[in-house]
Order: structure tokens, then C-alpha cells, then sequence
């Protein structure tokens, strides 16, 4: 059976998904809770602080990417102040222990891989509001939120190479 570019597409868009979850879990994989909750990963945040914010951020995308396909348009869309809205996500989670952390990546995660299985190949073209503004095509938007988690995870890979 041929598959259309657009059904390999989605193919793609969902293995690098997984590709991009398990690079960044994979450093952490079986390390001490307290180092992962403590210890300054990227800038001063610990490793649990980045996996709330990808949390956070997979979560306003798929909500963007929700409304692209005719959801309601999140309230506070679009976020101006990026900056702004990292900070403050930061200190709503606050102290939260690494494993509830960890445990919100791993379902925002099932809920992109979820929302990948539902969408058909066409959907992928569909133009809409970014949480940050900017308009674009869904297949983009989905590419962003993988380079994101990428983009983490590598951080994540060079401090664990400083610690040794």
C-alpha cells in the first residue's frame, strides 16, 4: 500500500515526537529526585523546572493546535511576553516534586501523541494562531513544539556530561 506524503508526514511529525521525549528523558533516566529538583541544569533552573515549562508549553501548543482545527481559542492567546509567561509558569509550580513533574511531561506527551493518531493528513495544512502570535500552518506548529523538547533536551545532555 502507498502511503501519501502527507500520511508519511504525520508519520514522521509522531516518531520524532517520540524521538524528542526520549532524548530528554533518557539523561535523567534513574537519578537521585533531589538532584534532578535541585541542581541548576539550565541557567538556574533544575531539571524538574525544565520539564514543568515543556510541560507548560506542549500544552498551550496543543491547545493552539486544537483551535486550529476549530476549538475555542485559548483566553490568554495570544502570549506576548514569553519571558513573562516562563517566569510565571515557574513559580506556579513552585517545589513541585520531581515525579509529579516528570508525570505532567509524560501526559502532555500521550496527549500530542494522541492528538497526531486523531488528525487526518490534510489537517496538517491548516493555518492558525501560534500561542506566541504568530499565524502558521498546523504541520509547523507540531515541528516547533519537537525542536522545543530537542532544544531542551539538549541542554539536558550537556549538563549531565558537566556532571560527570
Amino acid at each position: 500500500m502507498r502511503h501519501s506524503t502527507e500520511e508519511c508526514d504525520l508519520e514522521r511529525l509522531r516518531a520524532e515526537l517520540i524521538r524528542a521525549y526520549e532524548r530528554f528523558t533518557a539523561p535523567v533516566a534513574g537519578l537521585d529526585p533531589v538532584l534532578l529538583e535541585t541542581a541548576p541544569a539550565v541557567g538556574s533552573w533544575s531539571v524538574r523546572d525544565v520539564a514543568g515549562h515543556l510541560a507548560d508549553w506542549q500544552a498551550e501548543m496543543l491547545d493552539a493546535a486544537a483551535h486550529i482545527l476549530g476549538g475555542p481559542k485559548p483566553k490568554h492567546h495570544p502570549i506576548k511576553h514569553t519571558q513573562s509567561f516562563n517566569t510565571m509558569s515557574a513559580a506556579l509550580r513552585g517545589t513541585q516534586p520531581w515525579p509529579e513533574a516528570a508525570a505532567d511531561l509524560a501526559a502532555v506527551h500521550a496527549r500530542a501523541l494522541a492528538f497526531l493518531d486523531r488528525l487526518t493528513p490534510a489537517q496538517l495544512r491548516a493555518i492558525g494562531p501560534f500561542p506566541w502570535g504568530e499565524v502558521g500552518p498546523l504541520h509547523r506548529l507540531i515541528g516547533e513544539l519537537i525542536a522545543h523538547l530537542d532544544e531542551h533536551a539538549e541542554q539536558i545532555e550537556a549538563w549531565r556530561l558537566r556532571q560527570g
